[in-house]
């Protein structure tokens, strides 16, 4: 009997309910895929090509993109050009804290995917994200600049770069496993 027949054995006998399993997005470079309900940061030079990348990979779905007024970096003809269509996405580009409206596109579950400057500090607004994440099933990605956090609600951290061979990924941290 292998561990899985076990631990399923010992959770029937315990009376104990089985944990739903996470899904994945499917991501360019990255066998594991992406988790959905978590929160990601990214960082390095590739980082926005990397994640238009894995945008264009699942059509179907909606995606809320926010902006600082003062660090718009957002381009949306480059956005169309690489093969995600700008119908699929709204922009929100706010001059105060990002937090309102990440929180109410969260909790509006209408977002699969959620794109924001990593612009947190506090630990509480992390747990928060997360939560509100996993509830809707929305991937939140923040876009972060120069070192990770160390947040322990973000769930997987990637720096992304430029390499010969397209892109170079760099696991920080990884806390969900990938695809079986």
């Amino acid at each position: 009997m292998g561990k899985a027949e076990i631990v399923r054995d010992l959770r029937q006998r315990t009376g104990s309910i089985e944990l739903p399993s996470k899904e994945f997005w499917s991501a360019p470079n990255f066998p594991s895929g992406v988790a959905r309900g978590i929160i990601v940061e990214l960082l390095g030079n590739a980082r926005t090509e990397w994640l238009l990348k894995l945008l264009s990979l699942h059509p179907a779905h909606y995606i809320l993109w926010c902006e600082c007024e003062s660090e718009s970096h957002v381009n949306p003809a480059a956005i169309h050009q690489r093969g995600v269509r700008l119908e699929r996405i709204k922009f929100v580009n706010t001059a105060g804290d990002l937090q309102q409206p990440l929180r109410l596109a969260l909790e509006s579950q209408h977002y699969p995917f959620i794109i924001a400057p990593n612009r947190f500090k506090e630990i509480k607004v992390f747990q928060r994200l997360h939560l509100l994440a996993e509830k809707s099933k929305s991937t939140l990605f923040l876009l972060g600049d120069g070192s990770f956090s160390q947040a322990w609600p973000i769930s997987l951290q990637l720096e992304i770069n430029y390499s010969d061979h397209g892109f170079e990924i760099r696991v920080q941290r990884q806390k969900h496993g990938g695809q079986q």
